[in-house]
């Protein structure tokens, strides 16, 4: 199986493969009969197989859920046995199927905004796809989503920051834990308050930290430095809590620090 991630025309492109075993018919089968579909896709899927056919997503958690254009789709392309792409709410997702000896290979292209997430999202494609598999009728065995969203985070470069013109430096870095247990082991026993130093999670290597000066249980801690100010925000994201952090006034040597600080923390979180 092979990844990659670009942009083009503004969006983010992910682009995932997966050599089967079987004919293009039967796993075609596979990825369009709402029944087959509920033994891999991440949520359960009505569609009317023709073009501009309307799509709906359900999740099991809450399957008596309005249809909203987040849970909704239309069908843009339909060539069967071999090609199918639809909408789900501003994500398309573009699914092929090429002939081959041993059977066929799947392709698979989702286009959407959100770059930060494309660990989670290729990690989740992953696991479908090991699932569609064994929907086929194959044996695969079973996978860490952690482990292969990090490893993701990594192959994409994801883990990396930026900094704007105007010197600020930023992360925004996909973590695989909900806010609060990111929150609880960036605090530890010492609490967040404003006017005192922050606690230790919150400073990395060679930042002279200062006071707090504003914090919100547990999404969000602000602190004064010699050169600046750093804030951290975190939110709910794609399979636990989304981190941002910026850093005014930073310098190349706190870029390193705030990776290497940020990565700590996301390998102890996926352990």
């Amino acid at each position: 199986m092979t990844e990659t991630l670009s942009s083009e025309n503004g969006r983010t492109v992910l682009r995932m493969r997966r050599d089967l075993r079987h004919p293009a018919e039967k796993v075609w089968r596979a990825i369009t009969d709402p029944t087959q579909l509920a033994g891999w896709f991440p949520a359960a899927v009505e569609l009317d197989l023709r073009l501009d056919g309307p799509v709906k997503f359900t999740f099991e958690q809450d399957p008596g859920a309005p249809v909203d254009e987040q849970s909704s789709g239309v069908i843009r392309a339909y060539e069967p046995p071999h090609l199918i792409e639809y909408t789900w709410g501003d994500e398309v997702l573009r699914w092929e199927l090429h002939p081959t000896p041993a059977g066929c290979t799947l392709h698979l292209t989702a286009t959407y905004d959100d770059r930060a997430g494309s660990a989670s999202f290729a990690g989740g494609w992953t696991l479908c796809f090991d699932a569609l598999e064994r929907v086929l009728g194959d044996t695969v065995p079973e996978r860490d989503y952690r482990e292969l969203h990090e490893h993701f985070v990594k192959a994409f470069g994801l883990d990396q920051g930026a900094v704007s013109d105007d010197g600020t430096l930023h992360f925004e870095r996909q973590l695989v834990q909900p806010k609060e247990k990111v929150w609880h082991l960036l605090t530890g026993p010492q609490p967040a308050t404003p006017g005192t130093p922050p606690p230790p999670g919150f400073v990395a290597k060679g930042i002279n930290p200062g006071k707090v000066t504003a914090v919100e249980e547990p999404t969000h801690l602000t602190y004064g430095t010699a050169d600046g100010e750093v804030t951290w925000t975190l939110r709910d994201g794609n399979g636990g809590a989304r981190l941002h952090l910026t850093h005014k006034g930073s310098t190349a040597d706190h870029q390193a620090a705030w990776h290497d600080h940020i990565e700590a923390l996301a390998a102890e979180l996926s352990s």
